[in-house]
């Protein structure tokens, strides 16, 4: 089984570990610095689930110099996903299954647009890690779980096989849209207010105003949802809302919000951009996802 990560970030060197740790040939695409410290030191990972760990796997930085993969599990940013799957085409032949691990709700879709052959299974993933300054990958908490789905039964059995090993717990859904959507709603109001204030989410649950934006971010991405068609929970908001002012550990903020403070490329527009143009296409107004990714967008 020829396996390829691309992406090697918090989850890509999450699902890379979980992988070397049972298979053999596991090979990550990487590039500059971060090439280099897999190359030099290894895939290194602090994980509350899954331990301490060292792997060496094959590290490129073109995807051409490997072989067709049988699975190519793609964990970049979203607003990467052309490149990097434009330069893994090489290594995509008609059986080959590309499994996007990503935020947002539309990436599988872009994905089918740019291969022109191989099948695409989607999935959702629930976790808590990052990657350190030495590019060492951390995980917290103790569950690391993913959930995939598509119409091709075969090939959710092949990725759900590769993936439910230890330091991960996979299944198949049969919705795995609505599954999705879920994550993304609640991507919508915690990655976006996190950001917006560049707190964490203590800082959130613990004001009155911040915990009613959280609230309404929570509502407006689920009224997208519902005009979609999406089949949602009716409760779905006050649900997510429950859960996060109810959450054991609040000292963590989101993946936007690191990068919105480091300065970095972030995915404002796959958590705020797309949902206020989507909003717009149904005929809906969502002033305080809209207010807020204005202010973002015009910030730095």
């Amino acid at each position: 089984m020829k396996l390829m990560v691309t992406g090697i970030g918090g989850v890509g060197g999450y699902v890379a570990a979980v992988l070397c740790n049972t298979f053999d040939s596991v090979t990550l695409v990487a590039r500059k610095e971060r090439k280099k410290s897999l190359e030099q030191k290894g895939l290194v990972v602090h994980s509350d689930y899954m331990g301490e760990h060292v792997f060496h796997p094959q590290v490129v930085e073109d995807p051409a110099a490997a072989d067709i993969q049988d699975i190519l599990f793609v964990c970049v940013k979203n607003y990467s996903l052309k490149d990097a799957l434009t330069a893994a085409l090489p290594c995509i032949g008609d059986n080959t299954i590309v499994v996007p691990i990503m935020n947002g709700v539309d990436h599988g879709q872009v994905a089918r647009s740019l291969i022109p052959r191989g099948h695409v299974v989607d999935s959702v993933i629930y976790i808590t890690t990052a990657y350190d300054e030495d590019y060492s990958i951390r995980q917290a908490g103790r569950f690391a779980k993913i959930s995939i789905g598509s119409p091709q039964d075969e090939q959710n059995r092949i990725v759900c096989s590769v993936l439910d090993q230890p330091g991960m717990k996979c299944r198949i859904v049969k919705d795995i849209e609505a599954e999705i959507w879920q994550k993304y709603i609640l991507n919508c109001a915690y990655n976006v207010i996190t950001a917006y204030y560049e707190c964490d989410i203590l800082d959130v649950t613990e004001d009155a105003l911040r915990r009613n934006q959280y609230r309404t971010l929570l509502e407006e991405a689920t009224a997208v949802g519902m005009a979609l068609q999406v089949h949602l929970p009716e409760d779905i908001a006050e649900r997510l809302f429950t859960r996060i002012m109810n959450q054991e550990n609040k000292h963590v903020s989101s993946s936007l919000a690191r990068d919105v403070m480091a300065r970095r490329p972030n995915e404002l527009e796959t958590f705020s951009g797309y949902l206020v143009r989507t909003a717009h296409e149904q005929g809906l107004t969502i002033p305080l996802t809209e207010q807020f990714y204005n202010a973002l967008k015009n910030r730095y």
